[in-house]
């Protein structure tokens, strides 16, 4: 790691330290304003479409079940043994206050971080909050993302360095030498937010519409073909991969990260997976959701700490 962001780690990253204490593991947005009204009336619709679920419904969309079951084996972990029964459900209030406050997928694998719309929102609330200790200790300053990688690495152990890499890609302005990108830590915290939640689609749109090649340039149109037909984008779907406003994004990201290529016979359109990876963790309308699900996490999350906060001082 760099010296300029060594020095300021320890400093930077305290706050992790009771957060790990915590953290168990094992368990598994349009581009607005961002003014009252707008967070009112996000807020009116997400409670008027929580009332009309039925509670299987809500049981399944906010991973109520696993939340339940990543506490007992929370319980069962820290209370092996133990007969006391007022310690198995402080055990159990401890690892519901660590889903709370955001903190329960600190330490957490790749894929357990990525299970759940909730798990990948905490990851967020975390990368914010030590993204926003280093920027305020470095300023401007930049980094490349080997050294970002090292810190995230903090949160989530097997993070792949192509999602650092990518975010740190996306978060410099200068596309002419991205293989030696930096970038600081307020340009990289929204580029982050849609690499790691369109981690997945990403690595199957290189398997299925790039044949696996990163910088091969391909004909754009066809990809996007492939893209739409094996994803099966429908009107009405629980996969956020597949829905008609995501797939008006990966038309655009495509038309962002196309180069016309002249050939004998005509001139085709064509892109590199990693030029259209790039465009979408630069798309506004992907940035703003990401960043609008980690803002609302992260207001919970300080919530449950001041309540936790004042009924300790109470």
């Amino acid at each position: 790691m760099s010296p300029k962001l060594a020095h300021f780690l320890p400093r930077s990253l305290c706050f992790l330290t009771p957060v790990m204490a915590t953290a168990v593991g094992g368990g598994r947005l349009d581009e607005t304003s961002s003014g009252t009204t707008t967070v009112l009336g996000w807020r009116r619709a997400a409670a008027e479409a929580r009332a009309r679920m039925s509670a299987e419904e809500y049981l399944s969309a906010h991973d109520v079940r696993g939340v339940l079951l990543n506490a007992l084996r929370h319980v069962q972990r820290a209370c092996a043994g133990d007969a006391d029964t007022v310690r198995h459900i402080e055990a159990a209030a401890e690892y519901f206050h660590s889903v709370a406050t955001a903190r329960h997928v600190v330490g957490m694998s790749f894929q357990e971080v990525t299970a759940t719309a909730r798990d990948v929102a905490a990851f967020h609330v975390n990368a914010r909050r030590v993204l926003q200790a280093m920027g305020s200790e470095l300023k401007n300053a930049t980094a490349p993302a080997e050294d970002w990688h090292e810190i995230l690495l903090l949160l989530c152990p097997d993070l792949p360095f192509g999602v650092t890499r990518l975010a740190v890609r996306a978060a410099c302005e200068d596309d002419r030498d991205l293989e030696n990108a930096e970038a600081s830590a307020a340009a990289l915290a929204p580029a982050l937010r849609v690499a790691v939640e369109r981690w997945r689609f990403l690595r199957r749109a290189l398997a299925d519409a790039f044949a696996g090649h990163t910088r091969t340039p391909r004909d754009a149109e066809r990809c996007l073909e492939t893209l739409t037909y094996v994803n099966g984008f429908a009107e009405t779907t629980d996969d956020s991969d597949a829905t008609p406003e995501f797939l008006t994004c990966v038309r655009e990201s495509f038309a962002a990260a196309t180069k016309p290529t002249k050939t004998n016979e005509a001139e085709t359109n064509e892109a590199t997976h990693d030029a259209f990876a790039v465009a979408m963790c630069r798309h506004p309308r992907l940035r703003a959701d990401a960043t609008r699900a980690c803002e609302a996490a992260a207001r919970r999350a300080e919530a449950a700490e001041a309540a936790a906060a004042a009924c300790d001082t109470g």
